[in-house]
């Protein structure tokens, strides 16, 4: 797993293993059942560009920063793959929380810089350039197997 040094992605991890864990259960409570199957690379994929459209959009009309954004859609994401899903992922297996809530994170910032990238403020630029950095040098240094 990917740890992010950014003050934020730890809190927000540190906020999806205390509170995401409850989710499974909160949907049974409600007569819900996780799912039998994993969520598929396609759900997930059509996920990150939905809350890469909204981030953009926030970001671009009502200058909401982008690192706001981006953690308030991984949170909603890790949600729904936590409660209906079961934290599974089509090859990838049964997740943590703040796998799921980095890998979201990731897809999501690729997905905003392909997309409203050239409107954004300095700032979100500079956000979303040390996030994919960070993950660059954490591929790069992975010893290969």
């Amino acid at each position: 797993m990917i740890r992010f040094s950014h003050a934020w992605l730890a809190a927000a991890a540190l906020a999806f293993s205390t509170a995401l864990p409850q989710a499974p259960a909160l949907a049974q409570a409600k007569g819900q059942t996780a799912a039998t199957k994993p969520a598929s690379m396609e759900l997930m994929n059509d996920m990150a560009l939905a809350a890469a459209v909204n981030v953009c959009d926030l970001a671009v009309e009502e200058k909401v920063a982008v690192q706001k954004t981006v953690l308030a859609n991984a949170k909603a994401i890790t949600y729904v793959i936590t409660s209906r899903y079961g934290s599974e992922v089509a090859g990838a297996g049964k997740l943590q929380p703040e796998q799921i809530a980095n890998g979201t994170v990731l897809q999501v910032i690729a997905r905003v810089k392909q997309g409203c990238y050239p409107k954004l403020s300095a700032a979100d630029k500079k956000f979303i350039d040390d996030v994919l950095s960070e993950y660059e040098k954490a591929v790069k240094s992975k010893p290969k197997r």
